[in-house]
């Protein structure tokens, strides 16, 4: 063979010595390689022997042969490369991976052992955990028995920090394993306080990603979470509340000597309400407002209560979420402390309150026709003008589901008309007197619906009663439909916005049903 042509690649960029390490007997091949290569490079000038250096030579991934060795899980054969070439540990292929970080993510613990004894400078070291840390990716694929290698070979890579500041107990507590976050903590308990560059501390992460385990075990050794503040003066609630972690919320909530930090402000005067509620994060939201230690009428830097931030931050089209959001602050009580925003988009609310005064007084326009149509075509019809004194009465008199059909027929005419009569009213460009029309209307209208749905089954269960198969399968058939309309109508007539401390109550679980519906 040509000793020229160990450097020859083929159309991956792969030279015979990468082909070998994908090869689990490729050993013998890979010295006999390394020796031909090694004559050769002796017969060349020194300013040429980097350049053809083969255990460096990269194919089109970036990976060398020890890259591909460990790709493939054979650590023997990396070792022999690894005391060949300590070098190799630091080279990153295309995705910044260098050797050590794929030897770390194999778990394969004698070579990441061996590279750390082998690689003296310690600068170098030091970058190569700076990104892409092999350190973490022993914690993503909890590789504890690899952990104890690195900080027994190299202990003081238990200080390291990565690009944005973070210790290897920042990396445990954001992902959340528990064993290793322990290990960590006993093997150097000050990484606990150490922040990164955006001043989060491990325990914030953890309340940021809610990990709940991770933050019991912090506070064993620090059970003062008011103290533990990041850059903005944010505890661990200021953080759940941002990114909505309610299982955060429930520990704090359930430890009495942790109740203290729902009230706790930031730098900024915010506290977790105010948080939750910028973030429309619902279900803490409504937990807060319900419960009675919280200070809902707390301000911020900016004069701000929770309900005042919800309509800053609330976009003119708001989703359903936002909405609920609103009326949860809104039924508790909180009061507005400035509406500069509001103000300014008066116009926009009130356009959009009409168009929603239309939609019902159409449909109750709908129900009015259609029941009243059904008040003079009765089931069953009437009996003829032969009949003597009972002429022109409805044949099924004295049918009790006829009786059914005749009250919920009037009931939901009549609902309907007050409804007509209500929204016509509310066509006055007057927003407070528009929202007190479509408080009382929207009720009525869910009446009017499901009374004009109970009187058409009571029709058709009456004609169709002397067959008995056929009238109960069409009963238990609408009843089932009535029971999802009532269901689906209860929240949207529910005084979900009341400060009425009863009507607040009874439209409780109407209000936790439509939460767990816009968080799911």
């Amino acid at each position: 063979m040509r000793p020229h042509l160990v450097l020859a690649k083929n159309f991956n960029g792969e030279t015979a010595l990468h082909l070998a390490a994908k090869k689990w007997d490729g050993l013998l091949v890979i010295i006999v390689l390394l020796q031909i290569h090694h004559n050769w490079l002796q017969s060349l000038p020194q300013n040429l022997q980097d350049a053809n250096d083969l255990l460096r030579t990269k194919n089109e991934r970036g990976n060398t042969a020890l890259h591909e060795l460990l790709l493939s899980d054979q650590g023997a054969t990396a070792e022999y490369l690894i005391r060949q070439d300590p070098e190799l540990s630091y080279i990153r292929n295309n995705k910044s991976q260098s050797a050590l970080y794929l030897a770390v993510r194999s778990g394969n613990v004698d070579c990441v052992s061996l590279m750390l004894r082998l690689c003296s400078d310690e600068e170098r070291v030091n970058q190569l955990f700076n990104n892409k840390s092999p350190i973490e990716a022993a914690i993503i694929y909890k590789s504890k028995g690899v952990l104890e290698a690195i900080f027994n070979t190299s202990p003081r890579l238990i200080k390291v920090k990565d690009g944005e500041g973070r210790n290897p107990l920042h990396f445990a507590a954001s992902l959340g394993h528990l064993e290793e976050a322990r290990y960590l903590l006993q093997r150097y308990a000050p990484n606990a306080c150490k922040r990164d560059k955006n001043g989060m501390l491990p325990i914030h992460l953890a309340s940021f990603e809610g990990h709940v385990d991770i933050i019991r075990l912090l506070l064993q050794d620090f059970p003062d979470p008011g103290e533990l503040l990041d850059g903005d003066g944010c505890n661990i609630l200021h953080v759940a509340a941002k990114s909505g972690r309610y299982n955060v919320f429930s520990f704090v909530l359930n430890n009495p000597h942790l109740n203290y930090l729902i009230n706790m402000q930031d730098k900024s005067g915010n506290t977790p309400l105010h948080w939750a509620s910028m973030y429309f994060n619902l279900k803490i939201v409504n937990t807060l407002t319900w419960n009675s230690k919280v200070e809902t009428g707390t301000v911020n830097n900016n004069e701000q209560t929770a309900l005042d931030v919800v309509e800053y931050y609330m976009p003119h089209n708001p989703q359903f979420r936002q909405r609920l959001t609103w009326a949860a602050l809104k039924a508790a009580s909180i009061p507005r402390n400035c509406s500069k925003k509001r103000a300014s988009s008066r116009s926009k609310i009130t356009g959009s309150y009409k168009d929603r005064v239309n939609t019902q007084l159409l449909v109750a326009t709908l129900v009015a026709t259609i029941t009243f149509a059904a008040g003079f075509t009765m089931p069953g019809g009437y009996i003829s003008s032969e009949a003597g004194t009972n002429s022109g009465t409805a044949t099924m008199l004295r049918d009790k589901g006829f009786h059914v059909f005749i009250f919920c027929d009037t009931i939901a005419m009549y609902s309907s008309i007050v409804v007509a009569t209500v929204l016509i009213w509310a066509q006055l460009d007057d927003l407070k007197f528009t929202l007190t029309a479509l408080t009382l209307a929207v009720p009525l209208l869910g009446i009017a619906l499901t009374m004009m749905s109970m009187a058409f089954t009571a029709g058709i269960f009456v004609v169709v009663s002397k067959l008995k198969w056929l009238s109960t399968t069409i009963l238990a058939m609408d009843i089932s439909f009535v029971a999802i309309l009532v269901l689906l109508l209860l929240p949207l007539c529910a005084p979900l916005t009341s400060r009425s401390r009863i009507l607040r109550y009874l439209s409780y679980y109407p209000f936790c049903w439509l939460v767990h519906l816009s968080t799911n």
